[in-house]
């Protein structure tokens, strides 16, 4: 089916190139995901995220512990999407790059 579908032959990925695929997916995801929620959570409250791609950047900063400090979430709901991400984006992420 794979190679119907891509022109792909399973024989020829290698094992490395599908881990990659993995973290790449798996690091997308959380963002945008962890975006979305927070975005949902905060943006009628919070004037520091008034649109999406606000939203990305704080998610980009916190999935990568970095938090600059810029935004900082104010309501529950933002603080546990954060606390959540943040633990997601570390347990996740490394165990699918072993």
């Amino acid at each position: 089916f794979e190679s119907a579908l891509f022109g792909i032959n399973p024989k020829d990925v290698k094992s490395w190139q599908l881990q990659f695929a993995r973290v790449l997916i798996s690091t997308f995801t959380l963002l945008f995901v962890s975006s979305g929620l927070i975005y949902s959570a905060e943006h009628t409250v919070n004037p520091q995220i008034p649109d999406f791609f606000t939203a990305l950047y704080f998610g980009l900063t916190t999935l990568t512990t970095v938090g600059f400090g810029d935004i900082v979430p104010i309501t529950s709901t933002g603080r546990f999407v954060v606390g959540a991400s943040i633990l997601a984006g570390v347990a996740i992420i490394p165990a699918q790059a072993a």
